[in-house]
């Protein structure tokens, strides 16, 4: 069996915060607990947003039902929300289900709905988020989960201060001053020592005046010509072999996504990049459109790591059946009728 995990947005949107639905649940919805592992490599999430090698369990008292009686769903925060969203666009989390009173365990794939954004996303001087009455900071009061039914905040009003005795102070003691004894006048310096400390001063001097003019030199040299950085590439230059081997790989992407070309090009240029091991290029690429709701491209992703579709290459090894399930699962979000991927997803999902 699998549960299917999705990450929602909240209506209203509050960055940082989401949903954190499960379908397919057989076990009970209390005293339940909670993993999260990357595919990079094979880390576990803890609290505070580090990663482990050690197996860490979120603890979640209660998972309420959700609107349609079946799902369940808790309240996540940033801790988890803004982790998950700085995966690379190939990174994807399983996510175990664990009932450590009767052992019932399930696992799955977290797949972020659209529209979550992380926590920085929002304007750091805007009043804290508040969902159905509830400041959302407070209901989770730091912690990583809550339920989605939260009660409202209460604050506790603050206990009265007692009243002070007034303190008597004690007369102040007058402590007896000593006479106090003047020193006795220094000696005169002994003779032929007077200027004895001119020599000192006159080499420190010369030393500052040897510096001051270093400076001086250094600062006035006129600094040599530097090449003006090389203009970006415009037009068919763009998403270029020669500028995939120029360009760094992020300021490549930009530049060829920003040109728009259609489906059928961007592919060719992504064979382009796989053929020349330009593999960072040909993932982000690949992402970057199929995100967008380019179906095209979503197709041609989840078959690079689709068992029944991959072809080995350097930048796709091998296949891996939960970041195919997760790239037809996103089809689907687009297509719901689409049959190839609503089959694939069904026998791929985990």
């Amino acid at each position: 069996m699998s549960i299917r995990v999705n990450l929602l947005a909240l209506e209203p949107h509050a960055h940082g915060y989401a949903r954190l639905v499960i379908k397919g649940w057989k076990g009970s919805p209390e005293h339940l607990e909670f993993s999260l592992q990357r595919n990079s490599d094979d880390h576990y999430l803890h609290e505070g947003q580090v990663w482990s090698n050690n197996p860490f369990w979120f603890q979640v008292p209660e998972f309420p039902l959700a609107a349609d009686g079946k799902s369940l769903e808790v309240l996540v925060g940033p801790q988890i929300v803004d982790t998950l969203l700085e995966g690379s666009v190939d990174t994807s989390f399983s996510f175990v289900l664990n009932e450590p009173a009767t052992g019932v365990k399930d696992n799955g794939v977290v797949l972020p709905g659209r529209g979550v954004t992380s926590r920085a996303a929002g304007d750091e001087k805007a009043a804290p988020p508040v969902w159905k009455g509830i400041i959302l900071a407070d209901a989770l009061n730091s912690a990583p989960v809550a339920p989605v039914e939260a009660s409202a905040v209460v604050v506790a009003e603050p206990a009265p201060t007692p009243e002070l005795e007034p303190t008597v102070k004690p007369e102040p003691v007058i402590e007896p001053v000593a006479a106090v004894v003047a020193p006795a006048p220094a000696p005169p310096p002994a003779p032929g020592k007077k200027k004895g400390w001119m020599i000192p001063l006159v080499i420190a001097l010369l030393v500052l005046a040897v510096i001051a003019a270093g400076a001086a030199f250094w600062l006035n040299k006129k600094p040599d010509n530097v090449s003006a950085p090389a203009p970006l590439p415009k037009g068919d230059e763009a998403c270029t072999l020669e500028s995939m081997s120029t360009l760094p790989e992020l300021t490549f992407v930009q530049t060829c996504i920003k040109k728009s070309p259609g489906s059928a090009e961007l592919l060719e240029i992504i064979n382009v990049a796989k053929a020349n091991n330009h593999c960072g290029i040909a993932q982000r690429l690949y992402a970057n459109r199929a995100q967008a709701g380019d179906l095209q491209i979503a197709t041609a992703y989840a078959h690079e790591y689709d068992p029944k579709f991959h072809q080995t290459s350097q930048c796709f090894a091998e296949p891996d059946k939960a970041t195919a399930a997760y790239w037809y699962e996103t089809i689907l979000s687009q297509e719901p009728e689409n049959a190839e991927a609503k089959a694939r997803f069904e026998e791929l999902k985990p």
